[in-house]
């Protein structure tokens, strides 16, 4: 007869205590396969417990498979010879410890920020409102678009800001870049050919292999891609950054985007995907019209994200389609639920409607200039000036620094790592290395520095070289 002893139990229910010694003993092998259990009242009364409390541990043992049961013979244990090796772990789970990534002195990565520039306070005050405002539509399925608000929120901006005028109907927000992306590519045939440079595009041309879509590198000069490299390839569409070509801060001149023009217009097929990121950051000479704002045909896939303008945590991106493939999104792909939360989406709203968006940009811009100024005088006057060039654009957050030097790349990332500086090589972001040997091309983003840190940061990079 087996029997237990129910003081091991603690103050678990009495059943659950059997149904765990009994399922372990078959799967340890104490209670061998085949092999006969007691009856229900004769385990009770071993017990000194209530037959309805062996019946239930038994119920779930035959629920679960551990037992099998044969009328008018009882109960039997299951053969669990060939899973001898399962291990029921019954330990409590050990808690996640926080992880967080090193806190470097200076981080030169694209997507770093100086988050004490961002008007936290405001943000919350929009998140409250949100929560105050947005009664049952909180609670309530998000459009697979997004939700009305945010959209017309955007369309108005768009309006006032970039010479944009966008049917919020077309409007289409999304937890990041990279999410978007992937459903514009779901409105192409598989294997369609996208067209792109090398430059910037390195995270981009390893998604789209993921999802067979074939990228077709365009090589080009300062200006942007061949356009008659573009005309001869089989792509169907075209990937261009031209307000601020990642990370060089190149604008793609008005001659140039005709030509790309011309190649879509040509066939009904060809579309533009246009990559507006950084663009709200010009420190001289007039804004740069978007291409889709001089589309005369409606060819350009728009797309802009909140994650550099705002704080990377705050994964919203949007994009705005052509009216012929909103239609194909919407009878293809509407099922897909929107990416982003209807709580996120209302505070992003209010915080644009309200004008702290464009007076964030505004500051930020004002921000930036200054920034870059002070640390483009700071490397000038320092001793790695005669060694290095730097090409810089008046937009953005970024420029490159070029550097005559026979280290590598590796040396130089671990000397940074041992300095407290986290390097960005503009190979990080290209698809192809461009740099000669004696020399090295660093991204320097200057929106992660906080301003009295510039001269130690620099002090750094002089120690390096």
């Amino acid at each position: 007869m087996i029997t237990y002893d129910l003081r091991e139990r603690g103050s678990e229910p009495i059943y659950v205590f059997l149904y765990k010694k009994i399922r372990d003993d078959i799967l340890d092998g104490h209670i061998r396969p085949n092999e006969k259990l007691p009856s229900k009242r004769t385990f009770a009364s071993n017990l000194n417990v209530g037959v309805n409390t062996v019946a239930n541990a038994y119920d779930q043992l035959l629920s679960e498979g551990y037992l099998y049961s044969s009328e008018k013979r009882g109960y039997f244990a299951t053969d669990m010879q060939k899973f001898h090796d399962i291990k029921i772990n019954t330990s409590a789970p050990r808690p996640v410890l926080l992880e967080e990534e090193p806190d470097f002195f200076m981080d030169f990565r694209a997507n770093r920020i100086n988050l004490n520039n961002f008007p936290i306070s405001t943000w919350n005050s929009c998140m409250r409102k949100a929560i105050l405002d947005g009664g049952d539509n909180l609670y309530k399925t998000v459009p697979y678009n997004g939700i009305p608000q945010l959209r017309n929120a955007i369309s108005s901006y768009l309006y006032r800001n970039k010479g944009m005028s966008v049917d919020p109907e077309f409007i289409f927000i999304g937890a990041g870049t990279e999410v978007l992306l992937r459903k514009i590519f779901e409105l192409f045939d598989p294997g369609v050919g996208v067209a792109m440079e090398g430059i910037g595009h390195k995270t981009l041309a390893k998604q789209a292999h993921k999802l067979n879509i074939r990228i077709n590198i365009i090589p080009g000069d300062d200006d942007g891609m061949d356009t008659k490299k573009l005309a001869k390839s089989d792509s169907s569409v075209c990937y261009v950054m031209p307000a601020n070509r990642f990370p060089t801060g190149r604008v793609i001149p008005i001659k140039k985007r005709l030509e790309i023009f011309s190649w879509a217009y040509s066939d009904e097929n060809r579309f533009i995907i246009e990559d507006d990121y950084d663009s709200e950051f010009r420190y001289s000479g007039r804004m740069i019209l978007p291409m889709f704002a001089e589309d005369t045909k409606k060819r350009t896939i728009y797309m802009n994200t909140f994650s550099k303008t705002m704080v990377p945590s705050l994964r919203i991106s949007y994009m705005i389609l052509p009216e012929k493939l909103a239609r194909v999104y919407k009878d293809t792909l509407g099922f897909y639920s929107c990416t982003v939360s209807s709580f996120e989406q209302f505070a992003l709203a209010q915080f644009i409607e309200s004008g702290a968006f464009e007076r964030h940009i505004s500051r930020m811009r004002n921000f930036y200039r200054k920034q870059r100024v002070a640390i483009l005088k700071e490397l000038l006057a320092s001793p790695i000036a005669p060694k290095a060039s730097i090409e810089e654009h008046n937009a953005g957050t970024h420029f490159l620094l070029k550097i005559k030097t026979h280290k590598t790349k590796e040396d130089i990332y671990k000397e940074g790592i041992s300095k407290d500086l986290h390097i960005s090589f503009f190979s990080d972001y290209i698809v192809e290395d461009t740099d000669k040997p004696g020399f090295v091309t660093l991204v320097i983003n200057y929106a992660a520095i906080v301003p009295d840190k510039i001269p130690e940061v620099v002090k750094r990079l002089n120690e390096i070289f």
